[in-house]
């Protein structure tokens, strides 16, 4: 088992002072809205050099289909370009692909866009998880191994990611403002070599 994780460009990196910026020019938050988001970073445990999307650093934030899209992309073909090479798995051993994304479930699909770019078989069996929160990813390990038992001596692919361009909530109530905090720019993919011979 391999996996590979994202590193951003150094241009997304988002201080604690950038993020507090780009939210109060927002104009959407009030003032007790922010200072519970500073609190918020301030107890994160998070250091001054995690990363958002480019779409969340410019001023006015670009919001949309296309920029959640090039966010999704950027992050995930990273991921496997890493893994790939780290690996040396050839994309047409790959017989299995899944993709989980929690908020941004796109049509075409996350597993078509991954399908598309790295021409992977035609007969490949892809999954596309959403809407299943942080534990997405342990869902996404467990079904890779369970397919691994009915197709054996084939690789699986799993990609793990977020995108927040276009979740990024601009109001007053606490409970969604943390999310705002809490997710970053990034993803993972795990693993050409889940590789299960029975």
């Amino acid at each position: 088992m391999d996996f590979a994780c994202f590193k951003p460009d150094p241009s997304l990196m988002c201080s604690e002072e950038t993020f507090m910026k780009r939210s109060e020019l927002t104009g959407s938050f009030s003032d007790e809205s922010l200072a519970f988001q500073k609190k918020i970073l301030e107890r994160s445990g998070y250091g001054e050099k995690t990363y958002v999307s480019k779409s969340l650093l410019e001023v006015p934030m670009k919001k949309s289909v296309e920029e959640a899209r090039d966010e999704a992309e950027m992050v995930m073909f990273g991921a496997i370009d890493e893994l790939l090479a780290k690996t040396g798995v050839n994309c047409k051993d790959i017989g299995i692909l899944v993709v989980n994304c929690s908020v941004f479930n796109p049509t075409p699909s996350l597993s078509a866009m991954v399908v598309n770019r790295y021409k992977l078989r035609g007969n490949i069996l892809s999954y596309n998880l959403g809407g299943m929160g942080c534990s997405a990813g342990l869902i996404s390990i467990d079904l890779a191994k369970r397919l691994l038992q009915v197709q054996p001596n084939s690789y699986a692919l799993v990609v793990s990611m977020e995108s927040m361009t276009l979740n990024w909530y601009g109001g007053n109530n606490r409970s969604m403002l943390i999310t705002n905090c809490l997710f970053r720019l990034g993803a993972a993919a795990i693993d050409p070599l889940i590789k299960l011979i029975i």
